[in-house]
């Protein structure tokens, strides 16, 4: 009982809701974990910041009798911070690309309610490339794809996805593939 409710928290690749029979996943892609890193950085700043105010104004506060109020205020500014940590953990978890043998599936969380998924079947693939922009990019490996399809489709994107290079080799090899049992 209890390993099956731990379950939930362990990354499985073998199958997704929706998934056709025979369809295996190849790649389960999420943006570059710098992104997240970066954004928890900055919440650990706002995390402290109250922490050195109230250090640095601690006579001011406990002489004007302020203790209470800026508790309070230091209470809600915690509230913010840790909602805007679960946002965004949950928004970087939730936002993933999967390439199967058969299509690719785009799932993108735009808010806690709010889900848009989009497929494209490996046969309507015309073209991929990759876009890599600036130093950081360059040296952490992390970049763009955008797929071309066939038809008046919109491109899709992959954003700020390690190894893109990778994933266009596996996405043509994968197209290639397709287009061999056709």
């Amino acid at each position: 009982m209890i390993r099956s409710i731990f379950s939930i928290f362990k990354e499985s690749t073998n199958s997704f809701e929706g998934e056709d029979d025979g369809e295996k996943v190849i790649l389960l892609l999420r943006r570059h974990p710098f992104f997240i890193i970066v954004k928890m950085f900055f919440y650990i700043i706002l995390f402290l910041a109250p922490l050195f105010l109230g250090f640095l104004f601690y006579p001011v506060l406990t002489l004007n009798n302020l203790s209470t109020p800026f508790f309070f205020a230091v209470s809600l500014w915690y509230l913010f911070v840790w909602s805007s940590v679960f946002y965004s953990l949950t928004m970087y978890t939730l936002d993933v690309w999967i390439v199967t043998n058969k299509r690719i599936i785009d799932s993108t969380q735009n808010g806690f309610f709010n889900r848009t998924v989009s497929e494209l079947h490996m046969s309507r693939i015309q073209d991929t490339s990759v876009q890599t922009k600036g130093v950081i990019q360059t040296f952490l490996h992390f970049g763009d794809v955008q797929i071309q399809t066939a038809g008046t489709e919109e491109k899709f994107k992959f954003l700020q996805i390690p190894n893109p290079e990778k994933v266009k080799d596996e996405i043509m090899k994968l197209v290639s593939n397709q287009s061999n049992h056709l």
